[in-house]
Order: structure tokens, then sequence, then C-alpha cells
């Protein structure tokens, strides 16, 4: 008859064994395989997170712009094109009147004045200060944002579409390469759209208040093709910028 002295000392070296080699690396390989199928819904949720970020952060230009309109007294210009790279930049200036220092320059309501906005036509050569004088002292550089620059935007193929409506609810959206869009310090909003930025601009200068939409369509791509949801930065009429999300 085995003793209880005994039988407890078995008990106790069985609870105190250690796993075997073959064990730890059965568990280590389950971990591995976990991990390795957890990867690709970690990787789409971090990707669709950072096109949603930079849809965001086009809309902040927009918010910006539209808050410095009311609190300085200058009219802001936001300007959307493909970049030099193609896919998308937002670049917003604020409106001077052209005054040499250290009488000015000073803040222009005006969204539309002649030649107002002649020097901030032109796209961004590499890193630019914010808060940059133009040489005619006609605008100011605010900020801006730009998808050509190197990093997980060109990982993921990150792109903007421009499209602009602006008849009745209900008419169709059209693609443009440029959209220009102005902002009064009383709120009144002008929309321009072109070829390119000075065409918008141009379009801008000439039009009436804008009563139509605008949107910048944010999207990750592969193979040319889109992938997850779009971000579409909303511009409807001379309201506040909106952030939709949508499958096409």
């Amino acid at each position: 008859m085995v003793k209880r002295g005994a039988l407890r000392r078995t008990r106790a070296r069985l609870a105190s064994r250690a796993f075997t080699l073959i064990e730890l690396m059965v568990v280590v390989m389950l971990i591995s395989l976990i991990a390795l199928l957890a990867v690709p819904s970690f990787v789409e949720a971090r990707n669709d997170r950072a096109a949603f970020d930079y849809a965001r952060q086009y809309q902040q230009i927009l918010v910006q712009g539209r808050s410095r309109a009311a609190g300085t007294g200058s009219a802001h210009l936001a300007i959307l094109t493909g970049g030099t790279g193609g896919r998308g930049v937002i670049r917003l200036y604020s409106a001077l009147d052209g005054a040499a220092p250290p009488s000015g320059p000073n803040p222009v309501a005006s969204c539309r004045g002649l030649g107002q906005w002649t020097t901030a036509i032109p796209e961004l050569a590499g890193a630019f200060p914010t808060n940059a004088l133009m040489a005619d002292n006609r605008s100011r550089f605010i900020d801006h944002v730009d998808l050509n620059l190197g990093g997980i935007n060109v990982d993921m193929d990150v792109r903007t579409t421009l499209v602009i409506g602006d008849g009745p609810v209900g008419s169709p959206m059209l693609g443009t390469p440029a959209i220009a869009i102005c902002i009064t310090p009383a709120g009144v909003t002008y929309v321009g759209s072109g070829a390119n930025a000075a065409a918008a601009v141009a379009m801008m200068v000439a039009s009436a208040p804008f009563n139509g939409i605008a949107e910048a369509q944010i999207r990750r791509n592969t193979g040319g093709a889109g992938v997850g949801l779009r971000r579409r930065v909303v511009i409807a009429g001379g309201g506040a910028p909106r952030l939709r999300s949508d499958t096409p």
C-alpha cells in the first residue's frame, strides 16, 4: 500500500514538472500561426485609419480657412490639385493688400480682387514654411497637406479625386483636376474649377457665391483600382466642410 507522504510527493513532482521542448515548440507554433493570420486584418485597419486621417487633414485645412477668415478679416483661399505627383495636395492662403512693411501688408476681405492670388497659384516646390509672405505681399501661405510626399500614403497609393456639381440637387458630379475655394470673413464662399490651379482661381473670381457641392474624395488604391472605404470631404454651398465615408 502506497503511503500518503509518497503519494503527495509524487503529485508535487507532477505539478512542478516543466514543459517539454516539444510542448513549447507546439505552443510557439500556434501563437505564430494566430499572429500570421491576424496580420492582414491589422494592416488593413491601419491603412484604412491612415486614409481617414488624410481626409480629416483636408477637412481641417478648410475649417481652418473658414475660422481664420472670420477671425482675421482676411479672405482665405484653398487650392486643391493633384500636386507634383498627382496624388493630391491642398494649400491655404490668406488675402493681403500688397502694402510694404511696416505699414502693411494688411488683410483684404475680398476673394476676387484683380491679381489677388497671382503668386499663390504656382505649385509648391518642396517644403514650404508656414505663414510665408508671398513675393508680391498680396497673399500669405498658411498651411498645406501634400499626399505626394513619401510615406505610408505612397505605400497605400492614396489618391484624391476632385468632383464638383454646381447645379440643383440631383445634378451629376463632374470630375475636375483643380478646385479653388475662397471664403470671406462674412462666410460667403466662392468656388471655381478647371484644368489647373490658374483656371480654377480664374473661374472662382468670376463666379457668384457658391450654392453647389464640391468634394475631395480620398481613397486607397491597389493596381489602379480603389479599395476600402472612400472618404469624402464635402463642401456644400456656404456650409462648413463635412467628412463622409462610403463604399462606391
